[in-house]
Formats: structure tokens, C-alpha cells, sequence
């Protein structure tokens, strides 16, 4: 309760706030790291202040996915582990190579909000209980609510700036999304004239510097009997499944859109290893369709065949061709 009040009542600036309450919070349940990250409009999450064994944790990898802190934030819940070795919340290497074995992550709320993640760590497997995992969640809350208040005393200017920036934003999406007929109605994914006109301006930014981006088709695998079978309402929750699942498989700089049934394209930009990046992301895409889903009731396992061209000079209609063409080498062959 001393913890608690301490953080609530904190007088100092943000950066003793969050230096103090990660001191406690590592006091309190042993742990030998610990550390905020904060939600970016945008950007993910950015590390705020860091301590321990948190500190050999590359700050890139908390935003990946790496720890519980992205999957904490996404859920806003409190998450524990107790062995991260074996644990499918966490993708990546960065806990085997920081030695983290125990986790909690929980959420940092103020009023509605979730102003971003605290989480601990311990070198040890099961090195925190239930109690452990209250208190953090307790002190997380206590935190979020210090946060906001001292964000809005000792940096108003910089929140003005982010709650411009966020109106301008806001703004731009209103003017997107003032012309329906640039998105499916059913997915509300771009269209075939917004995907298509997205794909000539990359072809007019990246004229002349290759292998920058590509395009990639997907087409659903035995969609029909879905529709014979359970009815076009399942059906269509199947597409809108589908649509979710590959916007979580790609960065906000790509695009995602439906050209129409279920067929599905991506531009990906930018690139850094072209070939490389994008057989990365249709394997990460597979996998991720493929993770048997409850949909109104009934359990799949969602297949597509998938192809992509990189970009080599093709203008947007060759390249979506190519694409197209790529895609139905592989479905003719059986490899999805």
C-alpha cells in the first residue's frame, strides 16, 4: 500500500516517476529487470525508462514482440509467464539471448486509455506468483494513472504537439475514407481502384531503383465448399478473417487489399532484401492462415496459394499480372 501511494501521490518529473516506480516494482517481487514502454500513435511501443536485466533487451524487440509487452498492449490485460522458452506469446530470440525466463507484463491505464506496458523479468523459470502478478497489475494501474496526470503537467507543449499531429491524422483518414467506393464494403480493405492506384504511384516513387517493394496475390484454397457448405454468412466472416489476419501479418508502411471473392493482394514497401523479405512474409502469412480459428462456431484452417513479383522496372498492371501469374503456378502445382 506504501508503493502505491508513493507512486500516486509522486510530485517529481515523469522521468523520476517512472525511475522510482521501477525500483519498487523490482523490489517487490524480486525481479532482476524491469522496464515502461509507452504507446506511440503509430509508431508502437518506445522504451521510457529501463532498468536490469531489461537493459540487454534490444529496444526494437519489445515493439516485435519479443517479450509479453506487445501481445499486453494489444489485449490490455496483465500477462505472466513462467518459463519463455515455451511460450507462444513470444516471438523472437531476444529473451533466450537476455536470459529472461519469468515475465509480467501489464497494461498502464489512465481513464480509457492505455498509455502504454509495465513489465518485469526474472533470470529464473517460475520466478513469480500470483501475488507477484497482482501487485504489478496494482502498481501498473497506480502508474497509469500518475503518468497522465504528470504528462499533462510537465509536458504540455509536447501533448499539444502529439494531439495536433493526431488531428492532422485524423483529418487525412476522413478524406481517405470520404470516397466508399476506394474500400470493400466487407472487409473495409482498399478496393481494386485504390490498390491499384497505391501500386502506380510505388511504380512512379521507385522508377528507375528496383527490388524497393513488391506485390503479392493470394488466393483462398477451397473458399467454395466453405460457401456451399456453411452459407455466404460464414463465408463472409471468412473473408473478414482473412483481411484481419493479414494486416497482422504485415508493417503499417504496407498495403493490404481485396481485389474481389477471395482473392486478396499486398503491396509490400519498402524492402531491404527483397526476395528474401517477401518469402519471410508469405510464410509468416501462411502460418498465421493456417492456425486452426473458430468462425461463427465452426473451427478452420484457412489455405491460400500465394505468389509475388518484386519490382524490376514492371509498371502496376504487369506487376499485379505477375503477381496474379505467380500465384496460379503455384496453386496448379499444390504448393500454397
Amino acid at each position: 500500500m506504501d508503493a502505491l501511494v508513493r507512486t500516486a501521490e509522486h510530485s517529481g518529473t515523469t522521468a523520476s516517476l517512472l525511475d522510482e516506480a521501477l525500483n519498487t516494482v523490482m523490489d517487490l517481487t524480486r525481479a532482476t529487470g524491469a522496464v515502461v514502454l509507452l504507446s506511440e500513435a503509430g509508431k508502437g511501443l518506445a522504451v521510457a525508462s529501463v532498468k536490469g536485466q531489461m537493459t540487454q533487451v534490444d529496444r526494437s524487440a519489445f515493439n516485435a514482440g519479443q517479450t509479453l509487452a506487445r501481445a499486453c498492449l494489444e489485449s490490455h490485460s496483465v500477462l505472466h509467464s513462467d518459463a519463455t522458452h515455451d511460450e507462444p506469446r513470444i516471438h523472437g530470440p531476444a529473451c533466450h539471448r537476455a536470459k529472461l525466463r519469468s515475465l509480467i507484463a501489464t497494461p498502464l491505464r489512465y481513464g480509457d486509455d492505455v498509455l502504454g506496458v509495465l513489465e518485469v523479468c526474472s533470470s529464473v523459470t517460475h520466478a513469480f506468483d500470483t501475488i507477484d502478478a497482482q501487485a504489478v497489475s496494482l502498481l501498473g494501474n497506480t502508474m497509469g494513472g500518475a503518468l497522465g496526470r504528470q504528462m499533462a503537467l510537465d509536458d504540455n507543449a509536447r501533448l499539444l504537439a502529439r494531439l495536433e499531429e493526431a488531428l492532422h491524422v485524423t483529418q487525412a483518414t476522413a478524406r481517405r475514407y470520404k470516397d466508399a467506393a476506394l474500400y470493400d464494403a466487407l472487409t473495409g480493405l482498399p478496393n481494386r481502384a485504390f490498390f491499384e492506384s497505391q501500386l502506380k504511384e510505388a511504380c512512379r516513387t521507385h522508377e528507375g531503383h528496383s527490388n524497393r517493394f513488391a506485390v503479392m496475390f493470394i488466393d483462398l484454397d477451397g473458399f467454395k465448399p466453405i460457401n456451399d457448405t456453411h452459407g455466404h454468412a460464414t463465408g463472409d466472416a471468412v473473408l473478414r478473417e482473412v483481411g484481419s489476419v493479414l494486416q497482422e501479418c504485415v508493417r503499417d508502411t504496407d498495403l493490404v487489399g481485396r481485389l474481389g471473392g477471395d482473392e486478396f493482394v499486398l503491396l509490400l514497401s519498402p524492402l531491404r532484401d527483397a526476395q528474401n523479405d517477401v518469402q519471410l512474409i508469405a510464410a509468416a502469412i501462411k502460418q498465421s492462415l493456417e492456425k486452426p480459428r473458430v468462425i461463427d462456431g465452426i473451427t478452420f484452417e484457412i489455405r491460400g496459394s500465394i505468389g509475388w513479383v518484386v519490382h524490376d522496372g514492371h509498371d502496376a498492371q504487369s506487376m499485379l499480372a505477375a503477381a496474379d501469374a505467380a500465384m496460379y503456378r503455384n496453386k496448379k502445382a499444390g504448393r500454397s
